[in-house]
């Protein structure tokens, strides 16, 4: 009689275990057919989010380089402006310092003329 309760411990411990086993395969099972159904979606939504990322990347890219070229523009318009100012000056200087030196030279011709005729 004391075997029974050993055999009956026994028995029980073969269904836990059966159940144990049942459980981690329905567990495996259900696990693999959701990854399966969800991993298809995932992986186009990440594609989708790679893809939207890049596209803002690349406007955001584009959007720098027109303001940067829109302000390289402006730059070179106002250096330009200010060439013209400086070459219109110059030349101003240059045809003021030509007339002072046509009028100094008559003056020096006329000088040299009344020294002769004295």
């Amino acid at each position: 009689m004391n075997t029974r309760p050993q055999e009956h411990a026994n028995h029980d411990q073969k269904n836990a275990n059966h159940d144990l086993l049942i459980g981690l395969i329905t567990g495996g099972v259900i696990g693999a057919g959701l990854a399966i159904l969800l991993a298809p979606r995932l992986a186009s939504e990440l594609r989708q989010r790679v893809t939207d990322s890049a596209t803002d990347l690349s406007n955001a890219a584009s959007r720098r380089y027109e303001d940067a070229t829109t302000q390289l523009a402006d730059v070179m318009n106002r250096v330009a402006d200010v060439v013209d100012a400086v070459t219109t000056r110059g030349q101003a200087v240059r045809d003021g310092v030509a007339d002072a030196v046509g009028r100094g030279a008559q003056e020096v011709e006329q000088f040299a003329m009344a020294s002769k005729t004295r």
